[in-house]
């Protein structure tokens, strides 16, 4: 019997033993099986992180520094948000003076970030005149305060007086443009996963063509060209579509309109016998509600895609959908 329990055993044991090799042997197997780390990109404003997610799909990790509910026009980076440069493989951000790039392109905030600036890939609009000539008359007396007022803003707001529009992505063909170097630059980065991101973006690209072929197809067909809005984004979108653009503020939203500004504006809105002005979710409607109310209008929310509301956010809303809802309250506006 004492040997036919060692039997027992010595079997038992054995298979214990091979057991614990065959698990030893799976977790091997699983931990060299596992995905492979996401490429780091930190982008800057929302047009440009929409861009990198498109492109870049599962195989990045992508970053959005300007957080949901800020004016882009007014972000200054904190010291988070630097370091966080500093972390990327790929940096992109949209330049033609819309970022503070004294700040964030500097040497020891990049660290190896490779920065690309996606607005070199379009052409560029001047800025447009936010009516300088138009009051000479009252030029002299304004130069000194013009000066003080530039001094005490200069170090803040430097990036915002640009001599370019920078709200490029309101044409859909110059966001086609953006793709390809973004697609470049991440296949430069990641060269493993370069189709996929060229599947990506070329995916990508065909639906911006078709959100084109439907703004030039209502551009063809729309009589009413005026666009009343509150700040001067919309110059690409008017200039691809045969829009003419007038804002109650200049590019930036906090350029405060002088009297003689909204008077020139109420004074448009009935002669051309306007019918609608268009504020923005992340501008205060104000002004946009004082003419509207002077002149008979109706106001209506156009999105300048500069950035997202929390909740915007929180649905993942993409720039395709801004722009297919952009669409559908331009032919609600101006159908009247």
């Amino acid at each position: 019997m004492n040997w036919k329990k060692r039997l027992t055993y010595f079997v038992l044991g054995a298979t214990m033993v091979a057991t614990a090799v065959g698990i030893a042997g799976c977790g091997s197997d699983t931990k060299q099986a596992a995905p492979a780390e996401k490429m780091k990109v930190v982008t800057t404003v929302f047009p440009v992180y929409d861009v990198a997610k498109q492109v870049g799909g599962d195989k990045v990790d992508v970053t959005l520094l300007v957080p949901p509910g800020a004016e882009p026009h007014d972000w200054d980076p904190t010291a988070k948000d630097l370091k966080e440069i500093g972390t990327a493989k790929v940096f992109l951000y949209s330049g033609a003076g819309l970022e503070p790039t004294e700040k964030i392109l500097e040497k020891d905030v990049l660290q190896k970030a490779q920065p690309v600036e996606l607005s070199k890939s379009v052409t560029l609009l001047p800025a447009p005149d936010e009516d300088e000539d138009e009051h000479d008359h009252d030029k002299d007396h304004k130069d000194d305060k013009h000066d003080h007022d530039k001094a005490q803003k200069e170090d803040k707001h430097e990036h915002e007086h640009g001599e370019f529009d920078p709200h490029v992505w309101l044409d859909p063909m110059n966001v086609v443009k953006e793709v390809d170097a973004v697609v470049e630059a991440f296949s430069k980065a990641d060269p493993t996963n370069a189709k996929y991101y060229e599947a990506n973006g070329k995916a990508y690209k065909e639906k911006l063509q078709a959100l084109h072929a439907k703004y030039e197809e209502f551009g063809k067909t729309q009589h009413d060209k005026h666009l009343v809005v509150s700040h001067m984004a919309f110059g690409y979108l008017a200039n691809a579509y045969g829009f003419e653009q007038l804002g109650i503020m200049g590019v930036s939203p906090d350029a405060e309109p002088t009297p003689e500004r909204m008077a020139d504006i109420v004074a448009f809105i009935k002669e051309h016998n306007v019918k609608a002005i268009f504020s923005e979710e992340l501008v205060s409607p104000k002004l946009a509600n004082a003419i509207a109310a002077e002149t008979g209008v109706k106001v209506y929310v156009l999105n300048p895609a500069e950035g997202l509301t929390e909740e915007q956010a929180q649905k993942n809303v993409t720039y395709l959908d801004i722009m297919e809802e952009n669409l559908k309250t331009l032919k609600e506006a101006l159908a009247h």
